[in-house]
């Protein structure tokens, strides 16, 4: 008897193992490692969809084991590697492989399917060893000069994988990065050997693109942060795109990130890593600093950049030199650091800022200016509870400045952009555009003057991770001006506005990372929270894992989440330990109800200090 150990994509920690089922002789060759298959389940026998992860003659199960139904695909759909490594993310995050497999694997199209199978599969090319080379590269600031741009930096390093038979995997945060990084793709002679890994595409295209990136061609994969976990034939090196963005950062258990997923990768195929960004994440500096990364800077030119020390966002020179340069028919572009009307509002009566009832964050005028909470998003009156209905902004949102500015600047296109709208593009001409930060549309030849209005409110914001990202924004914000044109900071004093100037970035995150190493703070350390509806749960997880981890540090405490500060070398120890407390303690629950999940786990939570 020929047995199949079969896993599933699902989040349910009971389900997180291999079950075993025999393999009915008429299904003996077309059932191997990666099928997708229908298996009966649990005692109703219902079906569901497995993946094969290995092929045994004999099951340690003592029970008379069911049967394979059907295989659902003529192609093999997980690999050995995305296999391998979605185990080794999981144990990695203390979370479950099945949580993984829908990133790895997206789910069956059956028109698709039938048409791929259709088409004769390249011969697998044998793996190759290399001796992995890690690097970070900080490409030209301006992407204007072309030949320094991370898209041509990218593109060099895989026409020359692709010629030596590697593939490459290439991993952006969003669409505007695709858009660009595509446009290169489509003018090249590589974009035949390129296949898009992306969770906006369709269902169809999707499952076609897994498949022939599974297929043992040598390919281009790019796409996401769920390109990482794609399959690639002989995989020659990983290139990962300004790492320290948000949409790098999974939300969903098990909170993994593009980084650390290609890191692993990295170290189970013996592939390059290649890191690149304009300014660098924490992450990569730190591992900058202890030699890990080889450090790669591409000189190119800088802007002139002036410091603003008024209290306004746009001083009477700066609104003089925007009215200046949009009568000469040139773009100019203003980052404001929040959406909405008003970040913040007070009412006019009792002059208190107005707070969530619930969680106690200041609530803001959104675009459809209703007053919301920033952090449970619940919808607010006007009316305050001293019994006052008006109020005022604090700090004015990017669509408030959006209608003043049309007002001031009535002849010029004033645009505004942000996470709502999908505008990547503009046309080199008189246009004023008000965006959020990372929403900058590109334009050709670049802005002529870059205005970054709330500076000071960005490096301000009450986290740890506060004066990185704004460095970052700031970076690929300024990267998109022309050789010509200038920038405007407002609000930055003292040492910082001395590095500003210069835009050294890499000095102003590597002295940040300094600073935090000196206090025990990511990233020489990293923090573990741990959520939970059940508060009794939590406390008993809480004081459980201070008894089996003494050397951790509590540092953020709320009626539903705990969080500890622990060493990267304890890493393993930590989620292996906080990964069997929380499925005892599950298991011993007496809060949950039928289907819920106990504790929710994130390994690196870089948003709770």
């Amino acid at each position: 008897m020929r047995v199949a150990s079969i896993v599933f994509a699902s989040p349910l920690p009971q389900l997180s193992k291999e079950f075993d089922y025999s393999i009915p002789s008429s299904l003996e060759e077309k059932v191997s490692f990666g099928s997708l298959v229908a298996v009966p389940f649990g005692t109703a026998k219902k079906p569901k969809t497995g993946f094969v992860v290995a092929i045994k003659n004999e099951s340690s199960f003592a029970k008379e084991l069911a049967e394979v139904s059907s295989v659902l695909s003529e192609s093999s759909v997980l690999t050995i590697e995305q296999y391998e490594l979605c185990k080794a993310i999981a144990k990695r995050q203390a979370g479950l492989v099945g949580e993984l497999l829908s990133t790895a694997v997206p789910k069956l199209s059956v028109r698709a399917d039938k048409a791929f199978s259709a088409v004769q599969p390249p011969e697998k090319i044998p793996k190759q060893v290399n001796t992995a080379r890690r690097t970070f590269i900080t490409p030209g600031l301006l992407d204007v000069e072309e030949e320094k741009r991370w898209t041509t930096i990218f593109l060099k390093i895989a026409s020359a994988n692709l010629a030596e038979g590697r593939s490459v995997i290439i991993v952006a945060p969003d669409f505007r990065d695709l858009e660009v990084l595509e446009s290169v793709l489509t003018s090249s002679s590589l974009s035949d050997k390129a296949v898009r890994i992306s969770s906006e595409d369709s269902l169809t295209d999707r499952w076609k693109a897994h498949l022939r990136a599974s297929s043992g061609e040598t390919l281009i994969t790019y796409g996401t942060r769920g390109a990482v976990f794609a399959p690639s034939s002989n995989l020659g090196a990983i290139l990962i795109w300004d790492d320290g963005d948000d949409s790098h950062f999974e939300q969903g258990a098990p909170y993994w990130n593009t980084r650390d997923v290609a890191l692993t990768r990295s170290e189970l195929e013996s592939c390059d890593i290649v890191f690149a960004a304009h300014s660098p994440s924490a992450e990569a500096s730190r591992l900058i600093e202890i030699g890990y990364l080889q450090h790669e800077v591409f000189e190119s030119s800088k802007p002139p950049v002036r410091i603003s020390v008024s209290n306004e966002r746009l001083d009477e020179e700066t609104y003089s030199l925007i009215s200046k340069i949009l009568s000469s028919d040139k773009p100019v572009l203003i980052q404001v650091s929040n959406l909405g009307y008003a970040s913040a509002i007070a009412c006019l009566k009792c002059k208190e800022i107005r707070r969530c009832q619930d969680c106690n964050t200041a609530l803001w005028i959104d675009p459809n200016k209703v007053a919301r909470c920033r952090s449970c998003k619940n919808q607010f009156s006007s009316q305050c509870e001293c019994g006052g209905s008006n109020y005022r902004s604090i700090s004015v949102g990017s669509q408030a400045l959006t209608d003043q500015l049309s007002r001031s600047f009535p002849e010029a296109n004033v645009i505004h952009t942000s996470g709502l709208e999908r505008i990547t593009r503009i046309e080199r001409k008189g246009t004023l555009v008000i965006s959020t930060p990372g929403a900058e549309p590109s334009v050709s030849g670049g802005y002529e003057l870059i205005v970054f209005s709330d500076s000071l409110n960005m490096i301000g914001m009450p986290r740890l991770r506060a004066l990185e990202n704004a460095c970052s924004k700031w970076a690929n914000a300024l990267a998109k001006i022309s050789k010509t044109g200038r920038a405007i900071y407002v609000g930055i004093t003292g040492d910082l506005a001395d590095q500003i100037r210069s835009s050294n970035f890499h000095e102003i995150v590597h002295r940040d990372v300094l600073e935090r190493g000196e206090l025990g703070l990511p990233p020489s350390t990293r923090t573990l929270s741990i959520t939970s509806s059940s508060r009794d749960d939590l406390k008993i997880m809480k004081e459980q894992l201070t008894e089996l981890l003494p050397e951790m540090r509590l540092v953020a405490e709320t009626a539903t989440t705990v969080a500890f500060n622990y060493s990267i070398a304890s890493g393993a120890e930590t989620a292996a330990t906080v990964s069997r407390s929380a499925s005892d303690l599950s298991r011993a629950s007496k809060h949950k109800k039928p289907g819920q999940r106990v504790f929710f786990v994130n390994m690196d939570d870089n948003k709770v200090i």
